[in-house]
């Protein structure tokens, strides 16, 4: 499963490096009328492929590049080092004197959601340096996979069809069953939509803020359970992940108790 995973990036990752363009891509663009950068790195995973714990997201998230090819010098040369890359991705943009300075609160965001999970080698937050060290965790201790590899500023599902889908959601759920997982998670309401017929039980239940007060609006989160070739899976749906401002440690702490009730 890791092979047929590996070649379609790396037939991306080949056109890409040799035209400066991605055909997949331009097609996807094609075929639903929104936006994917073809003229930009797919990212298709973060992270250890093997790791016990996966989030998927929908695609990754940037600004929408409508030139007609990628105009800037190729510093992932090959496939080799765009693998590489991106399996240390953690490492590489928080944990070297290049980069230490970089700034993602997407990435903070997955510390307080994921911590109640166990999973992951966190630290207690004293120092920088233990800043540091759970931004690199949260990143190349987990999978996250991306059901669209190809950047926007924005997804819908707007244009899309279970045949424009399917080989997308086949491309992740072969490596989601590749190799043991204690948890899998996908974040985002879209995924509701995509996997309404294997959702067993939905909930929904208000936070806990820092005051200690509820907040009025509610937050969701949804089992799933189904059979992908012979394999029994077990997931859950983040649905409200997306949603701004919410006490995200204290969703993490409430989806955490619900993913074991499929």
């Amino acid at each position: 499963m890791f092979e047929s995973f590996q070649q379609a990036i790396a037939a991306d990752i080949t056109e890409f490096l040799e035209t400066g363009q991605m055909q997949r891509a331009i097609q996807l663009k094609n075929q639903t009328g929104q936006h994917f950068n073809h003229n930009e790195y797919p990212m298709y995973f973060a992270g250890r492929l093997d790791a016990r714990l996966v989030l998927i997201h929908l695609n990754p998230k940037q600004r929408n590049n409508c030139a007609t090819k990628y105009e800037g010098k190729f510093w992932l040369p090959d496939v080799d080092s765009y693998m590489d890359y991106h399996t240390h991705f953690g490492q590489k943009v928080h944990d070297s004197n290049q980069t230490r300075r970089h700034k993602s609160p997407f990435d903070h965001k997955q510390i307080r959601f994921l911590r109640p999970f166990g999973v992951l080698p966190f630290v207690e937050e004293r120092t920088p340096a233990d800043r540091t060290t759970n931004l690199v965790h949260v990143i190349d201790e987990k999978l996250q996979l991306e059901l669209i590899p190809y950047g926007s500023d924005m997804f819908s599902l707007q244009g899309f069809t279970p045949q424009i889908l399917e080989p997308h959601l086949i491309r992740i759920l072969n490596v989601i069953s590749a190799a043991p997982r204690d948890y899998v998670i996908f974040c985002g309401r879209i995924f509701e939509d995509l996997f309404r017929d294997n959702i067993t039980k939905r909930h929904t239940f208000t936070l806990t803020k820092k005051d200690g007060t509820p907040t009025k609006s509610h937050a969701r989160f949804a089992n799933l359970s189904f059979t992908y070739h012979g394999q029994a899976i077990r997931a859950g749906i983040a649905t409200s992940f997306a949603q701004q401002g919410i006490p995200m440690g204290d969703y993490g702490a409430q989806c955490h108790a619900r993913y074991a009730l499929s």
